[in-house]
Formats: C-alpha cells, sequence, structure tokens
C-alpha cells in the first residue's frame, strides 16, 4: 500500500514538473501549438481600446465586430498583433501577447499563423499621416478628424478609417505610401492580404467608406461627385438618372437664356418706340449733352438720371435673370469639370438640343435687333 501511494505521488510530482506556463516559457517545444484562449484576448482588446479607441488596430477590432467578420484579418489573435506587436507592447493588456510573440527567437505557432497585417499604420502614424494630408489639403472625410491639441499624443477619431477614406479619393498622394503597402496583394502570410477589405477595395463596405476618387483627366464609371456631396450615383440606374437630370438641367439653362435674350429686345423694342413718339412730339431731351461729349461722361449722365417705374420693374427681372442664367451656367462648367465622359456629353448634348429647340426664338430676337436697326427707314419699328 505504501509502494502504491510513493508511486503515485511520484506520478503526480513529475506531470507537475513537466507542465509548462506558455506566457512563462513559450519557447518551449510543449508550448508549439498553444493557443491563447479567445476570451482572454477578447477581454485583452476590450481593455485596450478602451483606454485607447482611436487606435489603427481598435477601428478594425470594432468593424470586425460590426460586422460579424470571418476574415483571416478578423481572427482574434492577429486583431490583438495589430495593436500589440508594432503599435503598444508596452500597455499592460499586450503582456500577454509580448510575452508568447516578441523578443523569442522560438515562438508557438499562432504568432505566425495569425501575425498583424502587413505594413499596418501605428496609432501616431497613421494620426500624423491624415493630419498632413488635411492640412495640405481640406478634402471630404477630414470632418471625421479634427486637429488634435498640442502635446496630445494622437488624434482622438478613427484614424484607420479616415486615411482610408483620403487615400481612396487620392491614392497618388505622398502620404498614402504606407495605405499602398498595407493593401497590397502581397502577404507574408497566406490569407491575411488586406487587400479585399473595404479599407483597401473599391466599393467594399458603406458608401462613407468609398468615396469618389478625384481624377483630373477624362474617366468613365459610376462614382464621382455631382455638385453636391450627396449627389454620388453609386449605380446603374443612378448614373442613368443623373445624365437625364444634368441633360434636363441644360436644356432649362438654354430655354432661361433664350427667354431672357427675347424679353431684353422686347423692352429694346418698346423703348425705340417710346423714343420716336417722344421725338414726333418734341418732348425728347437729349441725354448727350453735345456731340463732343465722352462715352464715360455719357454713362454717368445716364446713372444720375431717376428710374422710372417701368425701368426699375425691368430692372428687377434682369437681375433675377442673371442670378439664374449665372448659377446654373457655373453649376454645369463645374460638372463638365469632374472629366465623367458621359457626364461632360450630358451638358454638351443638352447644350446641343437646346439650340435647335430655341432656334426660332432665338431667330425671333435677332429679327427684332434688324428691324429696331432699320427703323429710322422703313418707318416700322420692330418689322423684321
Amino acid at each position: 500500500m505504501k509502494f502504491a501511494i510513493i508511486a503515485l505521488l511520484a506520478t503526480l510530482a513529475t506531470a507537475s514538473a513537466q507542465a509548462v506556463d506558455c506566457l512563462v516559457t513559450p519557447s518551449d517545444p510543449s508550448c508549439a501549438s498553444y493557443v491563447l484562449p479567445d476570451a482572454t484576448i477578447k477581454t485583452d482588446l476590450d481593455s485596450l481600446c478602451t483606454q485607447m479607441p482611436y487606435m489603427p488596430g481598435c477601428s478594425l477590432y470594432k468593424s470586425c465586430q460590426a460586422s460579424s467578420k470571418t476574415d483571416q484579418w478578423c481572427t482574434p489573435f492577429s486583431l490583438l498583433a495589430d495593436v500589440c506587436a508594432v503599435d503598444m507592447p508596452m500597455m499592460r493588456d499586450c503582456k500577454n501577447y509580448t510575452a508568447l510573440c516578441n523578443g523569442n527567437s522560438t515562438k508557438p505557432e499562432i504568432c505566425t499563423k495569425a501575425p498583424m497585417i502587413d505594413s499596418f499604420p501605428t496609432t501616431k502614424n497613421a494620426s500624423a499621416l491624415v493630419i498632413d494630408i488635411c492640412t495640405e489639403m481640406d478634402m471630404a472625410g477630414c470632418e471625421r478628424c479634427p486637429k488634435p491639441k498640442p502635446g496630445a499624443y494622437a488624434a482622438d477619431c478613427d484614424t484607420l478609417g479616415t486615411y482610408a477614406i483620403l487615400c481612396k479619393a487620392m491614392p497618388d498622394m505622398h502620404q498614402c505610401s504606407t495605405w499602398k503597402s498595407m493593401c497590397s496583394a502581397s502577404s507574408s502570410t497566406p490569407g491575411l492580404s488586406f487587400q479585399s477589405s473595404e479599407y483597401c477595395a473599391a466599393g467594399v463596405g458603406s458608401p462613407d467608406m468609398n468615396p469618389p476618387a478625384m481624377r483630373m483627366f477624362f474617366h468613365g464609371g459610376f462614382s464621382d461627385y455631382v455638385l453636391f456631396e450627396t449627389w454620388v450615383p453609386r449605380n446603374l440606374s443612378q448614373y442613368v438618372g443623373t445624365w437625364f437630370a444634368l441633360f434636363f438641367i441644360t436644356l432649362i439653362y438654354q430655354a432661361i437664356a433664350a427667354y431672357h435674350a427675347d424679353l431684353e429686345a422686347q423692352w429694346v423694342e418698346q423703348a425705340v418706340n417710346e423714343s420716336d413718339v417722344s421725338s414726333k412730339s418734341g418732348s425728347s431731351v437729349p441725354l448727350t449733352g453735345s456731340a463732343s461729349r465722352s462715352i464715360l461722361s455719357h454713362w454717368v449722365h445716364l446713372w444720375r438720371q431717376p428710374w422710372t417705374m417701368t425701368e426699375a420693374k425691368q430692372n428687377f427681372i434682369r437681375a433675377v435673370f442673371t442670378f439664374v442664367e449665372t448659377t446654373l451656367g457655373y453649376a454645369l462648367m463645374l460638372v463638365t469639370m469632374t472629366f465623367n465622359v458621359p457626364l461632360f456629353f450630358a451638358v454638351i448634348m443638352g447644350l446641343t438640343v437646346g439650340s435647335v429647340v430655341f432656334s426660332r426664338q432665338r431667330a425671333m430676337v435677332s429679327g427684332r435687333g434688324t428691324g429696331n436697326a432699320n427703323s429710322g427707314n422703313s418707318g416700322c419699328a420692330g418689322c423684321g
């Protein structure tokens, strides 16, 4: 009986001696297949992201949680690596990751199977890049990350998401070299390529994560800002609707311009008729004063004359038409400056069709002008 008890105690002692704490000695051969429990990883991530929610790793962690993603970069240990491998290894809640994967030549397999994303930016680096871009150019997306106060460690915002939005819009900015490396197709770990994520791929994720790219050359495609931040066609039906909307807006612009020109011609005709009547009755008062009066002096003399009720009404209408025409004209010019080929030709086609549709109206204006010019010979003002 004594021998049995002694043997049992010896066995337990041997087993106890052989049990290895992989967080203490991760290089032990028995720790090669060790995996940190998901509950422990979640506790560490929750604590880290409560303290510094603006870390890029925490932005990714939040995105993965919100969409219940199963991508390789959303595995718990890989998310922990994004925070602890390079960015914040000295934080208290990174101690488990650091003990396993940092500073040891022999590491558990999980360290290489679920590492951090290649070229993943640190908190300070992502914040500095966003601030640099938004200082250089106030783009759509910059409002997401206000400039940090002096002495602050980093911008208190979603720096990873904002950096991705800015670089998707203008990928050729020199500040986007880190983004390009992070989003490259190659990865040191098979299956961990970040290229297909919403932070890299066009059209993936919410509309906020897919701003139109600013391309200063003629191009096709759906996604372009059309005058307003919220007017961005993102599919074929929206794009076709935008095309016809711009076409008809251009037709309306042509109609307003033709109507304004016709109205101005009518007012000139009325003024000529009134002048003829005044001349015949001998009640007209010459405005020029003398043949030698300069044009500028003549203008000053005209400005000094009080407006009649008819002139006041005409000038009010003239101002309204000028405001509307100018606004529409410059708005259509800005549409052509998107360099989107189909939208460019929506404006051109509107102008072309409008010139034909309102050709008779413009001919009437020309006819009135000719009639006014010849009214002294024909005795019929406005006859053309």
